[in-house]
């Protein structure tokens, strides 16, 4: 057999040879891990490029769609796997060793309001970026996905109504496959009617003439986070979190944050509501 070049061929040649991922119970999980990689770096990916640096850049897409630690590790076992096994029957050469991520227990971080402004303030103070500004506060304050934000368009927004609309048009998918509408809060209701104006048609995405792709927005989000200190690794998605964490610190019932944020799992929404225990606590000593 010749040697293989491309991710795509690898995964074939693994799934054709190896006992387990053919006929064990670890197929159906090897389809999914190995489909990301798929999604996130294309068939014809050159096997040979596959290194640490590409993979954690992988693993840093993979956290902003919000999975877990321990998802990714599964996912990077996965690539470990295919990679291994071609290399074991000598058709690759020797592959990286391949860092797993620290598990956590899923414990929530989020940003406090003064430290997204702190955000919004050095974004456009310091890197002069106006349009990095508006995006974190809209995240922020929508609890959107970066994918759902780069989407959107004037005529999603309903100004009259003070309404967000999400998911609600063909061209237009949520990651959970659903559709919902967010109020537009009073802290950026004058940045969207502003984006909105500037708008010259209403099939126009407000955010997308700013930033071509999602890695540019990440790039330049990622500078200004440098800026403030935090011990956790905070990214992009910590803004959706936030979101979510503030609505339960202020009493929200969890259906409604569920429906805000477009869970599909009311599990995913209780995690917020165990991040905030420290408020109950709080709550029950001034009793």
């Amino acid at each position: 057999m010749p040697d293989i070049k491309t991710w795509n061929q690898a995964v074939e040649y693994t799934f054709k040879t190896r006992h387990t991922w053919r006929h064990g119970n670890g197929q159906k999980a090897a389809l999914i891990n190995t489909a990301h990689i798929t999604r996130l770096a294309g068939g014809a990916f050159p096997i040979k490029r596959i290194s640490q640096p590409v993979v954690s850049q992988w693993c840093i897409e993979l956290e902003d769609e919000s999975k877990s630690d321990a998802t990714i590790n599964r996912i990077v076992s996965a690539l470990s796997t295919v990679l291994n096994h071609c290399a074991f029957d000598g058709l690759i050469d020797t592959p990286p060793k391949l860092r797993r991520r620290k598990e956590s227990e899923g414990r929530v971080i989020w940003y406090t309001k003064p430290e997204v402004n702190q955000l919004s303030y050095l974004s456009a103070e310091v890197f002069m970026r106006d349009d990095l500004r508006d995006i974190i506060q809209f995240a922020a304050f929508t609890g959107m996905r970066q994918g759902e934000i780069l989407k959107i368009r004037a005529k999603d927004i309903d100004l009259v109504g003070n309404r967000i609309h999400v998911g609600g048009v063909p061209t237009q998918v949520t990651k959970a496959q659903n559709w919902r509408a967010i109020p537009i809060h009073e802290s950026i209701r004058d940045m969207v009617e502003s984006r909105c104006s500037q708008s010259t048609r209403k099939d126009l995405q407000i955010f997308g003439s700013d930033w071509h792709n999602k890695d540019q927005l990440l790039r330049a989000f990622k500078k200004v986070n440098k800026l403030l200190p935090k011990e956790d690794v905070y990214v992009f998605h910590t803004l959706r979190h936030s979101y979510a964490t503030w609505l339960a610190e202020a009493g929200v019932p969890i259906r409604s944050i569920m429906a805000l944020c477009g869970h599909k799992r009311i599990e995913t929404t209780l995690r917020y509501a165990k991040a905030t225990d420290s408020a109950l606590t709080d709550a029950m000593s001034a009793i």
